[in-house]
Order: C-alpha cells, then structure tokens, then sequence
C-alpha cells in the first residue's frame, strides 16, 4: 500500500513538473509563479522519488541485484540520483537550454521527450515489483530489461549533467581569476599613478600606506622610493609620530622597511603610544557604538612587530607604554556596553607577556 501511494504521488509530482515546463517560461509576475511552481514540483518529484527509492530497498526488492563490492544499498542511492537530476534536468532542459554548459545530446534528449520515457522504464517495473513479485533473489526479464535500460540511460544523462557541472565551474572559476587579477592590475595601476604624481612638496603621509610589508611588491617599492627622495623624510616620520594622529600611517612604513637612526625613534614611539592611549579612553568614555573591532585601525599589531623588529634597543624600554594603553582599555564602559571585547586586547596582553622581563 505505502509503495503504491509513494509511486502514485511522485508521479502526480513529475506530471506537474511535465506541464509547468511544457511552455517557456513567461515574462512578468507571471514568470515567479512559474518558477515557483516549478521549484515545487522538481522538489517534490525529487523527496517522494527518494522515499520510493528508500521504501524499495528497506522492503529488499533489489535482492535479485548481485553487486557485492558496493552493497545494494548504495547502489539504490547512486542510481536514484542520477535518475532523478535526470528526469529534472530532461524536464527543464525542453524550455531553457544554453548552448555550449551542457554536451547537446542532452538537449536532444530533452527534445525527445526524455523526462516521459525515462520514468516510464523505470517506474513500470517498480510498480510490477510491488504488486506482482513479493522480494525475492530473482526478478522476470520483465522488470530486468526496462529497469537496467532506464539505470542505463540515467548514467549516460548523469555523466553528461557532471560533465557540464565541473566544465562549468572550471570555467567559472578561470573567470573570476581571471576578474580578480584584472581588478588587481587596475588597482596596481591606480596605486603607481597616485604615487607618480606625488611631488616632493607633498606629505609623505599620503603614500605611507602603501609601504606596508602585505602591499603588492610593485607599489610598495615604488611607494617606498617616492618617500626616501624626501631629504628629510625620517625627520617627517618622526614629527608624524610624535606630533599628529597619524601615528598608524607610520606603522604601516616602519613595519618592515628599515631606518638610518632608529633611536631617534624610540620617544617618539612611546609619545605616540600615549596619544593612542588618551584617544581609546576618551573613545570608550563618548561613544555611542563601541565595538569589538573599534581600536582595531590604530595599527597596534603593525607597530609591536616593527618595535619588535627594530627598535627594541637598550634602555628603551616600552613597557610604560603600553602599559597604559592596556590600561586605557580597561576605562569603564557605559553599561550598555560591558560586554564588548575589544579585539585588540589580547594582542597587547600577549606582547607585554614576551617581553615581561623589561
């Protein structure tokens, strides 16, 4: 009884399916309810044709099949999908069909009616195996031939669906490189016309981010270039530091590239230091939207590696320093706000933990 109203309701699912995708797919309003219609019908087909397919081999109706190396029940699931997105595909390929993601015979097929004949050898011999033959170690050629005609052309359709899947995203995929190294070149280009119209009259905090140790080579050499034709560009960066709120523009430069005299920016790391601390507890003292990332611009992991790196020189001792900025982000948070973790907590935690013997 259940086998019967499984077959009876997945084929009442695939004649909805056969009738929506009987005529293109119409313009307008018209159109969404079209395709919702034929969403509903496919994923109804797809479900019962499942459960009909689950409902067959629990009550051991393949037994006749021998296939010891992958089990009949495994077989049951590969085939049931191969003939369902078959079936589908057979049904939509009638109104909608793009020349060249899928091989033509597919199409062809589709045009001859597959989505019909294809269910037919199959559930045919699933209904003669539910009301004829109880389980058994054997079936009549009956039920053999258009069974293994209909697994057969399920596989040929699958393998044309899984070709045309795997070409298609291979292709997708060289697009979207191909996109993304387009966008890179252009933004490259951008970036060496910017710096080329740099003069040497103008600050050098405007390339400054473009120096940093993850810019693409190319613009950061060339960014890097334009700053050392400044006479007096570490003088610049240490006014920068020590004098303005560009402290992180800066980190973006010492971060990797080296200086001539690098004690002569120890005080003016720690100064900076000091500024960033006032700015996080007059931050967390007005703001109306504190949040996680909220002092994550200032740059602080850019600015460890670069002390860490290069300025790390006896008795410079930085520790007073970033002692207050940990401290300044323990300033008490309006209530609405207690649970907000600042995520650059423990970034500070960890360096003051590597060099707690300052």
């Amino acid at each position: 009884m259940l086998g019967n109203l499984l077959l009876l309701i997945t084929c009442l699912f695939l004649w909805g399916l056969l009738q929506v995708t009987a005529t293109p797919m119409p313009g307008g309003d018209k159109g969404v309810g079209y395709a919702f219609m034929m969403v509903i019908c496919a994923g109804g087909f797809f479900v019962l044709s499942g459960l009909l397919a689950w409902y067959m081999g629990a009550n051991h109706y393949f037994n006749w099949v021998k296939i010891a190396p992958i089990g009949v029940n495994r077989l049951i699931l590969g085939v049931w999908l191969m003939f369902a997105f078959s079936v589908m595909a057979m049904a939509v390929f009638r109104v909608e069909w793009h020349k060249g993601e899928f091989p033509a015979y597919l199409h062809w097929l589709a045009l001859n009616h597959a989505a019909l004949w294809l269910p037919v050898l199959m559930f045919v011999p699933i209904a003669l195996l539910i009301n004829t033959q109880k389980p058994a170690d054997t079936a009549p050629l009956l039920i053999k031939i258009p069974m293994l005609a209909a697994v057969g052309c399920s596989v040929v359709m699958g393998s044309g669906l899984l070709w045309g899947y795997v070409t298609a995203s291979v292709k997708n995929q060289t697009r979207q490189l191909e996109e993304y190294k387009n966008a890179e070149n252009q933004q490259q280009k951008q970036h060496l016309e910017y710096i080329a119209q740099q003069q040497l009259t103008d600050p050098i905090v405007n390339i400054l981010s473009l120096t940093g140790r993850y810019t693409d080579a190319v613009v950061r050499n060339a960014a890097i270039e334009k700053v050392k034709m400044h006479p007096n560009w570490e003088d610049e960066l240490i006014r920068l530091l020590a004098e303005t709120e560009w402290a992180s523009e800066v980190y973006s430069f010492i971060d990797g590239n080296k200086v001539q005299n690098p004690h002569r920016f120890v005080e003016p790391l720690k100064a900076g230091m000091h500024r960033l601390a006032a700015t996080i507890r007059t931050t967390i003292k007005d703001s109306n939207n504190l949040q996680n990332w909220q002092f994550d611009h200032m740059g602080l992991d850019r600015l460890f590696r670069a002390i860490d790196e290069q300025f790390l020189l006896p008795n410079a001792n930085y520790r007073p320093a970033v002692l207050e900025l940990r401290k300044a982000l323990d300033t008490p948070k309006p209530e609405r706000f207690e649970k907000v973790k600042f995520n650059v907590t423990p970034l500070i935690d960890k360096w003051l933990k590597k060099h707690s013997n300052q």
